[in-house]
């Protein structure tokens, strides 16, 4: 297969001007007060999969960025279609997580702690591809400034091509801008889960996606509607063997480096918050003794 050319979208701009011109034409409105409603929020829709739903008494990495972003960024609104954690029938049929949309919470689920702006966009099972599917009435409707996406496992838990990651991967993004031509677009690369110690084509197809992502999120990135990745794993010193509760579904220090590799990035590309404070309150996890 021929080598495929990329156009890498020049930054003329940087630093602190290049961070008030890209706000000033987000729709972010952070660069000062206005007496209208709308221009008072600072709207972020997070979207993915299980790692970001979380389950009945998940206390979820979107409760920690929720904490964290809220006494610094005023107006802060998360958004999106669900606001409850998968239910058992999700997690057994994830078939399920795609089609509920709609209907309220779900009852018999909740989490450990609901002291957070509970909206979301992530559902148990989802894959990158059928989430292009939805994104583009999703953003349309809730109206994100900005848009934060770690998603890509279950794609790659099958055999797929790099052509086609990098449809799903442009598809998803344009899908998006479709929604809202001004969206900003946080795209954490996947971190890895216990599987690629045991299957050596699926950690090649997480590091090509990976790649893909970086590359893609440089290209696509525009001033008005910028595309930003960052590497979690590497960022948060990622072990799935003692970030998880069962190699891929984070426990509570995996949602702290969640939340705290997102918050960095906020902070750091689109001025959102301070970076999230250091050392994380993290307790080691024994569930790996036998690793």
């Amino acid at each position: 297969m021929a080598p495929r050319s990329r156009r890498i979208v020049p930054f003329a701009l940087t630093g602190a001007l290049a961070l008030v011109v890209a706000l000033a034409g987000s729709g972010l409105w952070l660069l000062g007060r206005s007496s209208e409603p709308e221009r008072a929020q600072v709207r972020i829709m997070l979207a993915g999969d299980s790692m970001t739903h979380g389950a009945d008494g998940d206390r979820t990495w979107r409760y920690h960025l929720w904490n964290h972003l809220e006494p610094h960024v005023e107006g802060l609104d998360f958004v999106g279609p669900f606001t409850a954690p998968a239910t058992p029938e999700q997690i057994v049929s994830p078939e399920v997580a795609g089609t509920a949309r709609g209907e309220g919470d779900p009852e018999g689920v909740d989490y450990r702690d609901p002291d957070f702006d509970q909206d979301h966009n992530a559902r148990w099972g989802r894959s990158l591809a059928d989430a292009a599917t939805t994104i583009t009435a999703d953003v349309a409707e809730h109206r994100p400034h900005v848009l934060c996406v770690m998603i890509g496992i279950n794609d790659l838990l099958h055999p797929i091509g790099e052509e086609e990651m990098e449809r799903r991967i442009r598809a998803y993004v344009e899908g998006a801008r479709r929604g809202n031509p001004n969206v900003h677009i946080l795209i954490a690369q996947a971190p890895p889960i216990t599987l690629v110690e045991k299957d050596q084509g699926f950690a090649l197809r997480l590091y090509v996606y990976n790649e893909l992502v970086r590359e893609l999120a440089e290209e696509l990135s525009m001033v008005h509607s910028r595309v930003v990745s960052f590497d979690l794993a590497k960022a948060e010193s990622w072990d799935p063997w003692t970030d998880t509760y069962d190699g891929t579904h984070p426990n509570e220090g995996g949602e702290l480096k969640i939340a705290a590799g997102f918050a960095d990035a906020l902070s750091r590309s689109f001025g959102l918050g301070p970076g999230y404070q250091r050392p994380l309150p993290i307790v080691p996890s024994q569930w790996s003794s036998g690793h």
